[in-house]
C-alpha cells in the first residue's frame, strides 16, 4: 500500500468460532489503511444464485477461457500520486490518466486500489485518507477527460462482465440498506457527517446501468461490535469469474480473506473465512483466475498481536475454496504487494518490492521498466 505505517486485519466469518480464532493470528502487510469516510444506505440490487456454489477443478472447461488466451496490452496501475495507463509489454508509460499532487508525499492522503474495466474504457480508484474521506474517481482510459466523483469509499473491483461494481464504504453502526436508487454523484458531505466518520467495513454493489445498489455489513450484535470489526476496513476486493461472488480483505491487526456469495448472504456474517491449510494466519491480494476458478492469494504468518505458529516463508497460493485447498502460485519468499490476472487467466501481474512483474503461463516473470507502483489491473 502506498501508507507507510503498518495495516493489519482481521476478517470474521459467522460460522464456527474456531475458525475465525484460527485465523486471528497473525501481521500486517505493507501499508497502513486505516481511512474513514461518510457512508450511504443504498438501494437493493437483484443479484442471481450461483448456479451450485461449485467450483470447476479442471484447468479449461466448456465456456471459460483459454490458457493461451493473448496477453493483455495495457495496464491500468498507481504510482506515488499518479494513475497510469502502461504498456504491457514493457511497462513504459503509455499516458497519465490522473494526477494528485496531494497523495504524493508517502503518507495520508494516498491512492488506493485500481479497477479496469473488462472493455478497458474505464478505470476506477480510490483516493483514501488516515481516519477521513475517501472517494473514489472514474475516469476514461483514453485519457481524454479528467477523472469524475464516482462514489465515497475505497476498494474498487468491476466485476467480469462489466455490469457491476464492488467497493468499500462506511456505513454507521445501525443504519440499513434504504430502497432507494443511489445517485450517481454522492452529496458532499457535510460538517456533521465527518465528526461521524466510521471505517469502510460493508461492501456495496453498484449496478453500473441502473445505478441501484445494495450493501452487506456486519450486523450490529455484540459477536461483531468489537474493535476487530468497527475499526477494520475492507481494503481489498476481488471478483469471482462468475461475477457473483467475491473475496475481501478485512484489515485491522492483521489481514484475513472473507468469502461473499451475493447471490446468497444476507450480511457479512454469512461469509465464509479463507483459512489456508498448514499457512498463515494472514491473508490478503485476493484475485481469480478464470481457467480454473481458483483464488489467487498471498499468505503469510502475523508478526504482532495474534498467536500464529506457522514457521514458513511468505507464499503467493492458489486456493480451491469448495475444497479448501492451496498450490504454490510463485516460488515461496516472495513478498507480494499486489495480484491480479487477467480476464483469461492466463497472465498474472504482481507487484513485489515496488517493481511490478508480469507472468504468462509457467514463463519465468518479467520485470517490467517501471518501479513505485501500488496497484495493478489488467
Amino acid at each position: 500500500m502506498a501508507a507507510k505505517r503498518s495495516v493489519v486485519g482481521v476478517a470474521a466469518v459467522g460460522t464456527v468460532v474456531i475458525i475465525g480464532l484460527l485465523a486471528l493470528r497473525g501481521t500486517g502487510s505493507d501499508g497502513r489503511v486505516i481511512t474513514r469516510a461518510g457512508g450511504r444506505s443504498p438501494a437493493v440490487l437483484p443479484t442471481a444464485p450461483v448456479g451450485g456454489g461449485t467450483v470447476d477443478p479442471t484447468l479449461v472447461s466448456t465456456g471459460r477461457p483459454g490458457p493461451d488466451a493473448p496477453r493483455p496490452g495495457e495496464i491500468a496501475a498507481t504510482e506515488g500520486g499518479s494513475v497510469v495507463l502502461l504498456d504491457a509489454g514493457d511497462g513504459h508509460t503509455l499516458r497519465t490518466l490522473a494526477t494528485h499532487p496531494e497523495a504524493t508525499t508517502g503518507g495520508f492522503p494516498y491512492l488506493e486500489g485500481v479497477s479496469i474495466s473488462p472493455d478497458h474504457k474505464q478505470v476506477f480508484y480510490a483516493l483514501a485518507g488516515d481516519c477521513g474521506p475517501a472517494t473514489i474517481y472514474r475516469v476514461a482510459a483514453d485519457g481524454v477527460a479528467p477523472p469524475v466523483l464516482f462514489a465515497h469509499g475505497i476498494s474498487p473491483a468491476v466485476s467480469p462482465d462489466g455490469s457491476k461494481l464492488a467497493y468499500a464504504a462506511a456505513v454507521p453502526t445501525g443504519a440499513a440498506p434504504a430502497a432507494a436508487a443511489a445517485p450517481a454523484v454522492p452529496p458532499a458531505e457535510d460538517g456533521a457527517a465527518a465528526a461521524d466518520r466510521h471505517c469502510q467495513n460493508a461492501i456495496v454493489v453498484r449496478d453500473l446501468k441502473s445505478g441501484a445498489e445494495r450493501t452487506w455489513r456486519y450486523p450490529d450484535t455484540p459477536e461483531y461490535g468489537t474493535a476487530l470489526y468497527h475499526d477494520a476496513v475492507i481494503s481489498e476486493i476481488g471478483w469471482a469469474p462468475d461475477s457473483t461472488r467475491l473475496a475481501y480483505t478485512l484489515s485491522y491487526e492483521g489481514d484475513s480473506m472473507s468469502l461473499l456469495d451475493t447471490g446468497a448472504d444476507a450480511d457479512l456474517a454469512q461469509t465464509r473465512e479463507i483459512v489456508v491449510p498448514d499457512g498463515g494466519g494472514n491473508s490478503s491480494h485476493p484475485a481469480w483466475q478464470a481457467t480454473t476458478g481458483l483464488l489467487g492469494l498471498f499468505n503469510t504468518r502475523f508478526e504482532c498481536c495474534f498467536d500464529d505458529n506457522y514457521t514458513g516463508p511468505p507464499r503467493a497460493l492458489l486456493y480451491n475454496p469448495e475444497r479448501r485447498l492451496a498450490t504454490p502460485l510463485l516460488p515461496a519468499g516472495r513478498r507480494v504487494s499486489a495480484l491480479d490476472f487477467d480476464a483469461s487467466g492466463a497472465h498474472l501481474l504482481f507487484v513485489d518490492g515496488g517493481r511490478l512483474y508480469r507472468r504468462s503461463g509457467t514463463q519465468a516473470p518479467v520485470a517490467l521498466a517501471t518501479s513505485g507502483v501500488t496497484h495493478a489491473d489488467w
